[in-house]
């Protein structure tokens, strides 16, 4: 019986098939032929496999011609990297930083403003934190001034203990000479491309006697044009005598983060006059452009130098070549910024030049194995470094997120069982400690870490006791040693006439 039903089925199905190509097969075609037998299928998928390797399709054109000059650019860029890596000294700082530098010109309703006082503090930088032991804000409002960048970030970084503030005379005004006294490096911002203002920092400079190392960074300089550029960097090479200048020219800010997109330097002898910044300007990032010019303050072959600094978010530009295969090598920052300074694809155009005229750089002698295995130490740690950096970053983000969360939930909760007299931000201010010290709990206990929450209640508590007593009796000195004019100012003592006076 079954293979009776297996009999009909396939009858069935052969009149299905001779009828349905009866009805597609156009007028004329007579014949149909199918595949003889399973083997024949067989043959010819191993035929196709043999003939185009064991991945089953042809890798011969796997990529297109373009595709292949710029994988072999690639591997020539990362190859010139290496070379440098191996054969440049680490990166000269400026013996005469200091350790006070002045920022001025920087906003502080302006993320700007928090922004570069997190780069000239930050621990990864210990080039710049471990040097600067002040870090003076000019603002043309103080009490605007502290309310802004004196946060919950500037306790927990050390920042408190650095900043101090100096108000300008006029709104938008420079530092004067008088206070620069005691300053020894200076940050100055000029926006809007306004560069009218750089001579005027220079005369200032050149009267501090302190200054010795001035940075200028100008944004929002894309109607800038070539000429006037070099003009900039001719008055300041015949002015500029008692300190050293790096002048860095960007063009309108946008606001993503810094190393998301590579960057070209250019000297400002280099650029076209016309296009300064080449026919298409693409914004450049805000953070990207602080790191350049705290980072250039720093290093000793940056003095002297004018450069615009532009955008590169073409992968295949030699630009972004660079700076993502110096990440790639392991270059750190402060590397990073100095290659592209002082060499960039001026520096790479050149090194192509002279091998092709036969005059290839000399060959460095072979590494000891100890200094290899220095090397590969040094890269290692390097490596973890950034790796233990990027997790670090990570859980304070997460950390603050738990922290906002819960003292959120604390002012609604004490909102409703009375009126509070101060705002949620304003509450989130005052109980920050004590929300990041719940939040850390909280975090620990989600990654199933040993959490002994009595007694770390108790010694948060006895902590806490102990730095407001310490506060408390720091203000107490404070006021102990304030004499009658700190108080009491003495009044003018000039005679005060009107109209026309006797």
């Amino acid at each position: 019986q079954r293979l009776t039903k297996i009999s009909t089925t396939t009858k069935k199905m052969k009149f299905g098939l001779a009828a349905y190509l009866t009805l597609v097969l156009p007028l004329g075609a007579t014949s149909f032929h199918l595949p003889s037998t399973t083997s024949s299928t067989s043959r010819s998928t191993t035929t196709q496999l043999n003939q185009f390797g064991t991945l089953g399709f042809d890798t011969a054109n796997l990529y297109s011609r373009s595709e292949e000059e710029q994988i072999k650019t690639r591997n020539e860029v990362l190859s010139y990297l290496s070379k440098v890596a191996t054969t440049s000294p680490p990166v000269t700082l400026r013996p005469n930083l200091g350790n006070t530098v002045t920022i001025s010109g920087f906003d502080p309703e302006q993320p700007a403003s928090q922004e570069i006082l997190a780069f000239l503090n930050n621990e990864f930088s210990p080039h710049l934190s471990d040097t600067f032991s002040k870090i003076v804000a000019h603002v043309d409002d103080f009490k605007v001034g502290r309310k802004r960048l004196i946060g919950r970030n500037a306790r927990y970084t050390g920042l408190l203990d650095k900043l101090d503030f100096s108000q300008s005379e006029s709104s938008g005004a420079l530092p004067t000479v008088a206070q620069l006294e005691g300053v020894s490096s200076w940050v100055a911002h000029v926006e809007g491309g306004e560069l009218s203002k750089i001579e005027e920092i220079v005369a200032v400079a050149e009267g501090a006697e302190s200054v010795k190392n001035v940075a200028i960074l100008v944004s929002g300089a894309q109607d800038v044009s070539g000429g006037e550029l070099k003009q900039v960097e001719e008055m300041m090479k015949s002015k500029a005598t008692t300190f050293e200048y790096t002048l860095v020219v960007v063009p309108e800010w946008n606001d993503e983060p810094e190393a998301m997109t590579a960057f070209g330097i250019v000297n400002v002898t280099d650029v076209v006059d016309d296009a300064p910044f080449g026919e298409v300007v693409p914004s450049f990032s805000r953070e990207e452009s602080l790191r350049i010019i705290t980072e250039a303050l720093a290093i000793d072959k940056a003095a002297g130098k004018c450069v615009v600094a532009t955008a590169a978010p073409d992968m295949k530009s030699l630009e972004s070549m660079l700076v993502q295969g110096m990440r790639e090598v392991g270059f750190d920052r402060l590397q990073e910024v100095e290659h592209m300074v002082t060499r960039g694809v001026k520096g790479y155009n050149e090194m192509l030049a002279s091998e092709k005229e036969g005059v290839a750089w000399e060959k460095a002698p072979e590494p000891t194995d100890e200094e290899k295995a220095i090397e590969t130490a040094s890269k290692e740690e390097r490596i973890v470094m950034m790796r233990q950096k990027r997790q670090d970053a990570e859980k304070e983000k997460e950390l603050q997120a738990l922290a906002t969360q819960w003292a959120k939930r604390e002012f609604l909760r004490k909102s409703l069982k009375r009126r509070i007299p101060i705002g949620e931000e304003e509450f989130i201010e005052i109980v920050w400690d004590r929300a990041m010290f719940e939040a850390d709990l909280k975090y620990r206990t989600m990654s199933g870490l040993v959490v002994n929450e009595s007694e770390e209640r108790a010694q948060f508590k006895k902590d806490q006791k102990a730095r407001k007593a310490a506060a408390y009796k720091k203000e107490q000195d404070r006021w102990n040693s304030m004499t009658t004019e700190d108080v009491e100012p003495p009044e003018q003592t000039t005679a005060v006439t009107f109209g026309g006076g006797m």
